[in-house]
């Protein structure tokens, strides 16, 4: 059930990173009008809104607490979202960028001085996601005895691994 939630959110959810990601490029909505991105961020903000519910669902039914926990609980994960969303994809920009310098042209002190200051870009946001997911666990580990901080780790690792796996078969269906 949880699996089948995600592949049919799923889609919606990258179809919208999509169109963020490519900021660059005229969007569809810009051109004919105000109602179209505003449709889309509706959109957006419904399946976060699935998705926050999908959770706080898990969470109450996985650590036997009150809906009202769950709650908060959800609200914080949404928040660790947020905050990690950005610096993921500037992370993702970088790797790529980097990439690029390895396997183009030029000596290898060429791509050194090119590479430094990416490098420790990098390592400073890398450094500032583990910060962050820190805090978020510690927050949540706050309020809960060591069984349901157990079952919230395990809880986390499964919802990792479903989303992986439907963005996998997604992919495949492309």
């Amino acid at each position: 059930m949880f699996r089948i939630a995600l592949l049919l959110i799923l889609p919606a959810a990258l179809l919208s990173a999509q169109g963020r990601l490519r900021a660059e490029r005229p969007r569809l909505g810009a051109r004919v009008g105000a109602g179209a991105g505003a449709r889309s961020a509706l959109f957006r903000d419904r399946v976060v809104a699935h998705i926050h519910q999908l959770r706080k669902d898990k969470i109450q039914q996985a650590l036997g607490v009150s809906a009202d926990k769950a709650g908060a609980i959800a609200d914080r994960w949404t928040q660790f979202d947020q905050d990690s969303a950005a610096r993921r994809q500037d992370m993702k920009q970088l790797r790529e960028q980097v990439n690029g310098i390895l396997v183009g042209p030029g000596s290898e002190d060429e791509k050194n001085t090119k590479l430094r200051p990416m490098v420790e870009r990098l390592s400073t946001l890398q450094k500032q996601q583990q910060e962050t997911k820190r805090a978020f666990e510690e927050d949540i580990r706050a309020g809960l005895t060591p069984a349901q901080q157990a079952r919230f780790i395990l809880l986390v690792e499964e919802f990792q691994r479903s989303l992986q796996e439907a963005i996998a078969e997604q992919q495949k269906g492309k």
